[in-house]
C-alpha cells in the first residue's frame, strides 16, 4: 500500500487546494440493479465488485416477499442477475430489500419473533436463489427504532457468518436520523452512504441533487448537511469505520418548475417538479442537449435550465470529481443508484460511460493533481 497524504482540517472553513491523490483503499464499486428494459446481459459485470438485486418486499409478519413474480421469478432476473458471477467469478450478487413502508421495517425490528422470522426467510431466500448477501435497505429509521435497527443486524450478522454471506445497508446521508453508528458498523460488512436526493421538489428552491461540495450560496445548514463531503464527514465522525463506506452517487438527475422564466441559477424558486422529475442519466445525455447548461464550480456538478425548467445531475466530469474526492478520502468504494441508468446502449456516449468512468478513476495508479474546494464540517 502507498500513503495517501491530504491535509484535513476539523473547522467549519471552505478552503481550495491541490493535493496528490493516490487510490489506496477504494476498492468496492457497488452496482445497485433494477430489473427492467436494461437486462442483466446489456451489462458488463467486470465493472462492478458487488451488485444489489433491488428488490424484494418485506411484510409485517417478518417475511420477505417477491416484489415482482412476473420479472423476479418468470422472467429469471434473479437467476439472469445471479448469472452475472459466470463472467466475473469475483462478483458477489446481493439481494436488497426494500421499497417497504418505513413502518414495516419499524414492527419487524420491535419484535424477537418477526426479528426471528426475517432471518429465517432470509436465509431460505439467500439459499433458493443463490445470492451472496442481503442489503438492507431501510428508508429510514428513526432514533426511536435505532436499537433495534442494531438487534436486526445483529441477528442477520449472526446467521450470514457460519454461510459467508455478505450484510449491508443502504443509510441516509445523516446519520443522526437514526442510526446508532458503532453498532450497527459491527454487524455490517458495507455502509452504502446514500449521497443524493440533497434536493428535489419537497423544498422551495432549485439545488443539486447530489453537489460535492458546498455552495457560497448555501446557508450554514445547507453547507454542513447538504453535499456529498459534508455527509461523508458526519459519518465518519460519528464512528464509521473507513474500510466499510461506500459513498453513493446518482445515475440520474432532479428536474425542478421554475417559479420564474428570470430566475434559473441555483436556488432559485420554484413551484414543483420538473417533467421528468428524476430522468436517467441516458435520458438527460439524449434528450436534454438543447438545454442551457452551466458548470458550478463549487458544487463541482452542472445544471441545466430552459424558460420553465431546471434540471441538476451528474456527468462524466461530475463524477469523475466525486470518484477522485472518494480516492482521496481513503475510504472503501463507491455506490450507484442505479447501473441500469446509465447510458448503456450507447446512445450518446460509450456505453456504461459512467460506471466507466468510477472505475478508471477508482483503478488509477498514478498521482495526479486535484484541485477541489472542500467544506470541512
Amino acid at each position: 500500500m502507498v500513503p495517501l497524504y491530504t491535509i484535513i482540517s476539523a473547522y467549519l472553513v471552505v478552503s481550495t487546494f491541490s493535493f496528490l491523490v493516490k487510490n489506496t483503499t477504494a476498492d468496492n464499486i457497488v452496482c445497485y440493479y433494477v430489473p427492467g428494459k436494461i437486462g442483466p446481459e446489456d451489462l458488463d459485470p467486470s465493472l462492478c465488485t458487488h451488485v444489489n438485486y433491488a428488490f424484494v418486499h418485506l411484510n409485517e409478519d417478518g417475511n420477505l416477499v417477491i416484489r415482482s413474480q412476473y420479472l423476479d421469478i418468470t422472467k429469471g432476473f434473479y437467476k439472469r442477475t445471479v448469472a452475472l458471477k459466470e463472467r466475473n467469478p469475483m462478483l458477489k450478487v446481493l439481494l436488497s430489500v426494500g421499497d417497504t413502508a418505513a413502518t414495516v421495517f419499524s414492527k419487524v425490528a420491535a419484535s424477537n419473533v418477526t426479528r426471528r422470522r426475517l432471518v429465517e426467510s432470509t436465509v431460505h431466500f439467500l439459499e433458493t436463489y443463490s445470492f451472496d448477501g442481503l442489503d438492507v435497505d431501510w428508508e429510514k429509521p428513526t432514533p426511536d427504532d435505532a436499537d433495534n435497527f442494531v438487534n436486526v443486524l445483529r441477528d442477520l450478522r449472526k446467521a450470514f457468518d457460519s454461510r459467508g454471506w455478505l450484510l449491508s445497508a443502504a443509510v441516509y446521508p445523516n446519520p443522526s436520523a437514526g442510526y446508532n453508528v458503532v453498532e450497527i458498523s459491527k454487524s455490517l460488512h458495507m455502509i452504502n452512504l446514500m449521497c443524493y436526493n440533497f434536493y428535489g421538489p419537497w423544498g422551495t428552491t432549485t439545488g443539486q441533487n447530489s453537489p460535492l461540495f458546498a455552495s457560497p450560496l448555501d446557508t450554514p445548514y445547507e453547507r454542513a448537511n447538504l453535499n456529498v463531503a459534508a455527509a461523508l464527514s458526519q459519518w465518519l465522525r460519528a464512528g464509521a469505520p473507513k474500510d466499510k463506506v461506500n459513498v453513493g452517487v446518482p445515475f440520474y438527475g432532479r428536474s425542478f418548475a421554475l417559479a420564474s422564466s428570470e430566475e434559473h441559477g441555483l436556488h432559485a424558486p420554484i413551484k414543483g417538479a420538473g417533467s421528468p422529475s428524476t430522468p436517467s442519466y441516458s435520458e438527460i445525455c439524449t434528450e436534454f442537449k438543447n438545454w442551457t447548461t452551466v458548470w458550478d464550480k463549487d458544487q463541482k456538478n452542472h445544471y441545466k435550465y430552459t424558460s420553465t425548467q431546471w434540471l441538476g445531475y451528474d456527468d462524466e466530469k461530475s463524477m469523475r470529481y466525486k470518484a477522485r474526492y472518494v480516492a482521496s478520502q481513503g475510504v472503501a468504494g463507491m455506490m450507484i443508484w442505479q447501473i441500469s441508468m446509465d447510458d448503456v446502449e450507447g446512445k450518446c456516449t460509450r456505453k456504461q460511460n459512467l460506471l466507466k468512468v468510477i472505475n478508471e478513476e477508482l483503478r488509477k495508479s498514478n498521482q495526479f493533481p486535484f484541485d477541489i474546494k472542500v467544506v470541512h464540517v
